[in-house]
């Protein structure tokens, strides 16, 4: 008798506890794409938890994938401070005003941090939580936060604040400190609304040195990552770029999915990590994904499940999101192509 097809949730839950799934879980990292697929606006898809739910749900039901999640940009926790975020159209992304928002540390020691279920933009993300969490109870949902480093970059404004830590690094430091206490309350409100695994954004962690990072990061990361997981939940951290400088790093963090980029070497990355963490990617969106034949979508899947899949550990994904241009049919081939080459069989068990 042929064994049932494990869940979307039994399948994450496997991967994450070091258990063989049945196929690999196939996750890509999509928001602009969903409100695509569901005829809105990404204006309103950003400013809506209703909105965010409703497309993540119509996008996953469409093609069948393994996981959702409730993020839309990266200046939700600095609006919810007061940041003024630069007018956008329908079909941008919300970026912050180009000025900084914090000029120094009286700045700073005037803000106050937000309540996570108050009217703010917080409250919007949650809101989308409880609704996919209620609507979608065998998927997992990922609610998510952004790195004290990347919150950081975005409260002072990403320009002065790497200048800052040459020349005045005492108050990136404060900042950093205010960005942990901010994006701690924000995890633990998603994570009493329901959340089992959290995404921890730092896209910007790759552009500082290696010693910019043991400095200005890694600290303060390492202490969101564990108050988070103290509450149970399951951690992936998105880092962008060229981020082997910094591996000795995160491989000291306590986290469970490390999503890592295109221009990674997934094989070079599963022998340095080992089997401490599901490695989640890494296709790169535009050549294998966006502008990709089935074939090549298909042949990328299968370079990376044979570079870092084998044992189980492994998420297949773009490298990062998926770009809103991309076809039906391709994201259809990405999910064909879990079942397809990256299952495991009796000879892997």
């Amino acid at each position: 008798m042929t064994a049932q097809p494990m869940t979307p949730l039994e399948r994450y839950l496997a991967v994450c506890r070091g258990q063989l799934p049945d196929r690999a879980p196939v996750s890509p990292f999509i928001m602009q794409f969903a409100a695509r697929v569901a005829g809105v606006s990404y204006r309103d898809y950003c400013l809506s938890g209703e909105v965010i739910a409703l497309a993540q749900a119509t996008c996953v039901r469409r093609f069948g994938y393994d996981s959702v999640n409730v993020t839309s940009d990266a200046v939700r926790e600095y609006q919810a401070v007061g940041g003024p975020v630069a007018d956008f159209g329908d079909e941008s992304v919300p970026a912050a005003e180009p000025e900084p928002f914090i000029k120094d540390v009286d700045d700073l020691k005037r803000l106050r941090l937000p309540d996570p279920l108050g009217d703010n933009p917080m409250r919007e993300q949650i809101t989308a939580l409880k609704i996919l969490l209620r609507e979608l109870p065998d998927q997992p949902v990922y609610a998510w936060v952004e790195a004290p480093f990347q919150e950081s970059c975005i409260l002072r404004d990403i320009n002065y604040f790497m200048v800052d830590l040459r020349a005045d690094p005492a108050l990136p430091k404060e900042i950093l400190k205010f960005s942990v206490e901010l994006e701690t309350e924000f995890a633990y409100a998603q994570i009493e609304a329901g959340a089992q695994f959290i995404g921890i954004g730092d896209a910007i962690a790759s552009l500082g040195s290696a010693d910019d990072y043991a400095e200005f990061n890694f600290p303060y990361l390492s202490e969101l990552v564990d108050r988070i997981k103290a509450r149970g939940a399951y951690i992936k951290y998105h880092a962008c770029g060229r981020t082997k400088h910094i591996w000795k790093y995160i491989k000291q963090l306590n986290i469970d999915i490390l999503n890592l980029d295109s221009m990674i070497d997934f094989g070079a990355a599963r022998e340095f990590f080992g089997d401490k963490f599901v490695l989640k990617g890494n296709l790169n969106p535009i050549t294998e994904m966006m502008d990709a034949t089935p074939e090549t979508i298909r042949a990328a899947s299968r370079r990376s499940f044979e570079q870092a899949g084998r044992q189980g550990r492994f998420i297949l994904s773009p490298g990062c999101e998926l770009p809103p241009q991309t076809s039906y049919e391709n994201l259809e081939t990405l999910v064909a192509s879990a079942r397809l080459d990256c299952s495991y069989t009796a000879k892997d068990q």
